[in-house]
């Protein structure tokens, strides 16, 4: 039987007795900082068009292509500030109650709370690097001049080939690195706390599996159901700014 928001309470208790939690954020709790879910109902995805030119073979084909796509992302993600659970993660972690934060969101809003040891399984757009000579860049000025019209796409300062933002498109693979270190993390915790995913787009969706396997207990707050909801120790069905502003009054 699914759980419910009633679970709020348990939550909290699961939490307090956890000295070793690993996190898992998804789209949930950026969406709270204005970002759109890419995936879900009516999200960038749906539009086969955009799919194509934000994928990795639709950068090989035409960087300016997908930086006119990009367009449509980049720059709202780049005004977006963290959000109370951005900041609930973050303190938690300061006060050595986090091993990892694992995030499938590109958007570095951990990190702007105060996060240090994340592991950005999907890549993060605030930084590129030339496709020639691997020179690295920070992107957040580029994507100024995109909003300003500039011209596209941004080219290296050294060999005049395009950058390419640190992410993991459609076509790519996943950091190999990264993606162990976070089920290395995983595995050591002693509660995964799953905010703002809907458990559906593997591999991170296996990562509650794993837990579950190591006997450890998983809970999840997301606004909807979630393929592990009757395996969950709490499921709390609302707003992340709700439960970190529960879990603030909880610790006080």
């Amino acid at each position: 039987m699914s759980k419910t928001s009633d679970d709020t309470e348990l939550a909290l208790k699961l939490m307090d007795r956890a000295d070793r939690m690993a996190v898992l954020s998804g789209a949930g709790i950026s969406t709270e900082a204005g970002i759109p879910d890419f995936r879900g109902p009516g999200g960038l995805w749906q539009d086969p068009s955009l799919f194509a030119k934000l994928s990795a073979k639709g950068f090989a084909k035409d960087p300016a292509g997908f930086y006119e796509a990009g367009l449509k992302l980049f720059p709202n993600i780049a005004q977006a500030k963290p959000t109370p659970a951005h900041y609930l993660v973050a303190g938690l972690e300061q006060r050595g109650r986090i091993v990892a934060v694992v995030t499938q969101n590109i958007d570095g809003l951990h990190q702007a709370a105060g996060s240090r040891k994340v592991f950005e399984i999907h890549g993060t757009f605030r930084t590129g690097h030339c496709t020639r000579c691997r020179k690295s860049y920070e992107m957040l000025g580029f994507y100024e001049d995109m909003r300003r019209g500039l011209s596209l796409p941004p080219l290296c300062a050294c060999c005049s080939k395009p950058i390419k933002p640190d992410l993991v498109l459609f076509d790519d693979y996943l950091p190999a690195q990264i993606w162990q270190a976070a089920v290395e993390a995983v595995e050591d915790c002693d509660l995964l706390l799953v905010l703002g995913s809907s458990l559906r787009v593997y591999p991170a969706a296996g990562l509650p599996q794993l837990a579950l396997e190591h006997g450890m207990p998983v809970v999840i707050v997301n606004l909807e159901e979630t393929p592990y909801d009757s395996r969950a120790a709490a499921v709390v069905r609302g707003s992340l700014a709700e439960f970190a502003q529960a879990a603030n009054l909880y610790q006080s």
